[in-house]
């Protein structure tokens, strides 16, 4: 068992690397991407915090951050476009709504990772917003310039299946393709990262809580990750955007169909691991876990969604209430 002042090295240790590793990310990223390593995690620390301490008051943060992000919009800044603000307002709602959650003994894992539905509304919105498209065909020649002095600077032929070589097809793809892909892909890469960025500023409150000696804020086990009901929503309209709107709206539909598998692909695992994790060794469960990811990836993710998203149905865990109250 750790010493209390073992284990308040240990916490100070890791903030220490936690806001080591969001400067690092800030000096590597370029403007003004480069802001949302320090400026995310801050938000959801003020929202959290601030929620849990004054409660439903707290919304005002968020306001004021959307009225702010809407003058730069009207009015901008330094060049700033619409999806460079959009994110404030969005990520102190979910710090905000998680801060609401805290008392009564805090949202169950599941419930938490739902509370990123305001992010996931903003990944959705991002490929429709005006000039989106323009600003992805200018860096996309400037990326392409940049891989062509890469190539230039090699002194011999790439050989095949090595990084130049795999730049230089790269390169010869048309840039409507390129362009294209991008647009699939960032709104889904903004997501994930942002996620992982609110994470970390789920992390900065737990540390300014325990400076302040309020209660240590809520965890709950991977076991009992369970998406609320509400998340077949995204599941349902992803398909219906993908298989009746115009081709305008298919990057909807692709980060609310991706996002719904990964989310369900995650519960899929906290089921299998819940249901024959106390029947195998762990170490045994970990190493047919690897091997897995490794040699099946695709058909794994499909088959570790159609069993979370099972569970919806059939409770694999008992993790529902039984109408004679037990569980």
């Amino acid at each position: 068992m750790e010493t209390p002042r073992h284990g308040s090295a240990v916490e100070a240790i890791r903030g220490a690397l936690l806001l080591l590793g969001l400067s690092l990310g800030a000096l590597i990223t370029p403007w003004p991407w480069a802001a949302a390593w320090l400026v995310v995690p801050v938000l959801t620390a003020s929202g959290l915090l601030l929620a849990w301490r004054y409660g439903p008051a707290a919304w005002a943060l968020t306001v004021a951050l959307a009225l702010g992000a809407g003058a730069v919009v009207v009015w901008p800044v330094g060049g700033l476009a619409p999806w460079h603000v959009m994110w404030l307002p969005l990520v102190a709602a979910v710090g905000t709504w998680m801060g609401l959650r805290e008392e009564g003994g805090g949202p169950t894992i599941g419930e938490r990772a739902w509370m990123h539905v305001p992010l996931l509304a903003g990944a959705c919105l991002l490929p429709l917003l005006p000039g989106f498209h323009d600003s992805l065909v200018r860096a996309d020649a400037r990326a392409r310039e940049q891989e062509r002095q890469l190539l230039a600077a090699q002194k011999t032929p790439a050989a095949p299946g090595s990084f130049g070589y795999l730049l230089e097809e790269h390169t010869k793809l048309p840039a409507e393709d390129r362009v294209r892909m991008i647009t699939y892909s960032l709104p889904n890469l903004a997501f994930s990262g942002l996620v992982l960025l609110i994470a970390a500023g789920r992390a900065l409150a737990a540390r300014i809580a325990a400076r302040r000696r309020w209660p240590a804020l809520s965890r709950a086990p991977f076991m009992g990750w369970r998406l609320p009901d509400a998340a077949l929503v995204p599941l349902i309209v992803g398909l219906a955007v993908l298989l009746l709107a115009p081709s305008s709206w298919w990057p909807v539909g692709v980060v609310l169909l991706v996002q719904s598998v990964l989310g369900y692909g995650v519960q899929g695992v906290a089921v299998v691991w819940s249901v024959i994790g106390s029947r195998v060794p762990p170490l045994v469960l970990v190493l047919v876990s690897l091997f897995l990811f490794v040699f099946t990836l695709p058909v794994l993710l499909v088959s570790l969604a159609l069993i979370g998203l099972s569970d919806v149905w059939w409770d694999h865990r008992r993790l529902e209430p039984s109408p004679n109250g037990e569980a």
